[in-house]
C-alpha cells in the first residue's frame, strides 16, 4: 500500500507541475485565435471599404461601413483612412485597430516596458478607379 501511496503524491506532483504549462498554451492559443479573427475582420472591412467608394464615389461613408462590418470590435480603437491618387487613378483604405490583448490595460502589451507601442494591427486595400 505504501508503493501506491508513493505513486498517487508523484502523479499529484507532476500534475501541479504540468497545469501551468498546459494552460498557459491554452491560454496563447485562444488569444492567436482572438487576434486572427481581429485581423481578418479588418482585412475584410477594409476590403468592403475600397469598394463602396469605388460604387459611391470619393464621398461614401466608408468610417460608418467600416464600423458596422466591425462591430465586434471596440470603435474607441478603431480608425479609417481613405486616400485616393489621382495621378495612379486608386483609392486606398486603411483600418487599423489598438489590439487588446488578454490581460493587457490601455493597449499595452502584456510583457514589455510601459513605453512599448501598442500592439496595433493594420489592414490596407488598394484598388484601381474606373
Amino acid at each position: 500500500m505504501r508503493k501506491r501511496d508513493r505513486r498517487q503524491g508523484l502523479a499529484a506532483i507532476e500534475f501541479a507541475l504540468l497545469l501551468p504549462v498546459v494552460a498557459f498554451l491554452g491560454l496563447l492559443l485562444v488569444e492567436g485565435g482572438s487576434a486572427m479573427h481581429t485581423y481578418s475582420s479588418l482585412v475584410e472591412a477594409s476590403r468592403e471599404g475600397a469598394r463602396h467608394v469605388l460604387m459611391e464615389g470619393e464621398t461614401a461613408d466608408v468610417e460608418g461601413l467600416v464600423a458596422a462590418l466591425v462591430v465586434d470590435l471596440d470603435p474607441e480603437a478603431l480608425s479609417t483612412n481613405v486616400t485616393t491618387d489621382p495621378v495612379a487613378k486608386t483609392v486606398t483604405v486603411e483600418v487599423s485597430y489598438v489590439y487588446q490583448m488578454f490581460g493587457s490595460q490601455n493597449g499595452q502589451r502584456l510583457f514589455g516596458d510601459e513605453e512599448d507601442e501598442p500592439l496595433r494591427f493594420v489592414a490596407q486595400t488598394t484598388m484601381p478607379l474606373p
